[in-house]
């Protein structure tokens, strides 16, 4: 199946910081992707960005979409990460 127009999303930054995970300093993955709207996959509008956060420490992945979503406390940091790219 030939698709001439879609939305993707790519990763533009990935970079690890400290937060706090039950009265632990822990450290976390913060990937920053760009959403695109894209034509003959060539991206052609920048339609915002989205986040992922992985905790090695207890194995856990958080990542926005239709079951499940980043947790309040660590937005903020994830908002910090994306402000660098």
């Amino acid at each position: 199946m030939f698709f001439l127009f879609g939305f993707n999303k790519k990763p533009i930054g990935k970079e690890q910081r400290k937060i706090m995970k039950n009265g632990l300093e822990v450290n976390a993955i913060i990937t920053v992707y760009k959403k695109y709207f894209e034509l003959f996959f060539i991206p052609i509008l920048p339609l915002g960005k989205s986040y992922s956060l992985y905790i090695p420490h207890s194995d856990e992945y958080y990542e926005p979409g239709f079951f499940g979503k980043i947790p309040a406390e660590y937005v903020e940091v994830c908002e910090q990460v994306g402000r660098l790219y």
